[in-house]
């Protein structure tokens, strides 16, 4: 099989390296130059979360959607999020459960996905997980500007919930792929 490394692909893949030091500069926000190296970190994700939003667009617009691309923009998503909010819970800005439901979803979906490609079938992000994933990045950066406050938990909440909600819902939807087990 060989892989069409064509632009959203590359934004893809970008997304995946950009965690490296975004995942770097996060932690060391706690230490004294904290607020610069959160600052660095900031830029680090709005400049991934801003290829998320490139890749997929011009993969539709030119007609450029490839089975790698619709594995690992999802997989280039998980990545990032969940980096920051491991690191957050490292550095006391979040409570572990947040990262816990996150990634018991996340663990829950792949486990999907890998089903289905069992199948030779590929599953796609659907619209609710995009959702998920905007209101992650959203939490996340706002987080990642005011810092520590007891208000993290209150502005990851809205994430938490379509984090619970889209698992559920593509659960449901590929409730075929655990009742034809074999």
């Amino acid at each position: 099989m060989s892989i069409n490394m064509n632009v959203p692909n590359k934004l893809t893949m970008g997304r995946i390296i950009l965690a490296i030091p975004f995942i770097y500069f996060l932690g060391m926000s706690n230490g004294s130059n904290g607020f610069t190296y959160r600052m660095i970190a900031l830029v680090l994700f709005a400049l991934a979360s801003i290829t998320d939003f490139l890749d997929g667009y011009i993969a539709r617009k030119n007609n450029m959607i490839t089975d790698f691309g619709k594995l690992m923009d999802p997989l280039a998503d998980k990545i990032l999020v969940i980096s920051a909010l491991v690191v957050f819970v490292e550095i006391d800005f979040l409570p572990s459960w947040i990262s816990i439901v996150v990634l018991a979803r996340e663990f829950l979906i792949s486990g999907i996905r890998s089903l289905a490609a069992a199948n030779g079938e590929v599953i796609a992000a659907g619209n609710l997980g995009k959702y998920k994933t905007t209101a992650q990045m959203i939490g996340i950066i706002i987080i990642m500007l005011i810092g520590g406050t007891p208000y993290n938990t209150w502005i990851m909440l809205p994430s938490v919930i379509l984090t619970v909600w889209s698992g559920w819902d593509y659960s449901v939807k590929a409730k075929h792929y655990f009742i034809n087990m074999k």
